[in-house]
């Protein structure tokens, strides 16, 4: 093989592994390695974008999970997780906060809620896992979000609060 046709190699270093890789294609007369540092001071130094806070997230798939079982919330929105997260939080808690008669209880279960996430606090009684909310993904574009949610919703499986279209994800397939 001459001298033109021969290329090279670049492995990261990785303590002795390159070194033997070299001495081998060395030997043989095989290819060039060189190595290359895993970290540089650039790739440690230089970060061109600033990290977006969790709340300031917009266009995402979104889950909360119930603090006192398995169940979650998977959602979407165009919007800033935060204002989304705020506007749930408050309607959990304007039900859920003010007490109840056992004769307004019960008429209150049979009230349709805004969310399935309210529902299922108010009318099982458990408590949201707020801080443990988390962006499933990501996606600009609506109509691909909501099937980004769609999919999610169709991974969760029955652990999942859903209330006005229970069945509406079943025909990404069989339940």
């Amino acid at each position: 093989m001459d001298s033109a046709n021969r290329r090279l190699v670049v492995l990261p270093y990785v303590e002795d592994t390159p070194e033997r890789i070299a001495r081998v294609m060395r030997k043989h007369q095989v290819i060039p390695v060189a190595m290359t540092p895993v970290k540089t001071l650039k790739s440690l130094l230089v970060h061109p974008k600033d990290k977006q806070e969790k709340g300031e997230i917009t266009d995402c798939v979104y889950k909360i999970s119930c603090a006192s079982c398995e169940k979650s919330y998977i959602g979407e929105t165009g919007r800033k997780i935060g204002t989304r997260l705020k506007e749930q939080k408050t309607e959990v808690e304007s039900i859920t906060s003010k007490p109840f008669t056992r004769n307004q209880r019960a008429s209150s279960l049979s009230e349709q809620n805004k969310s399935a996430l309210t529902g299922h606090a108010s009318h099982d009684n458990h408590v949201i896992n707020w801080p443990a909310s988390t962006i499933l993904d990501r996606e600009s574009d609506k109509s691909t979000r909501w099937i980004k949610e769609a999919v999610h919703i169709r991974k969760e499986g029955r652990q999942l609060l859903t209330s006005f279209f229970p069945n509406v994800y079943c025909l990404l397939g069989n339940p």
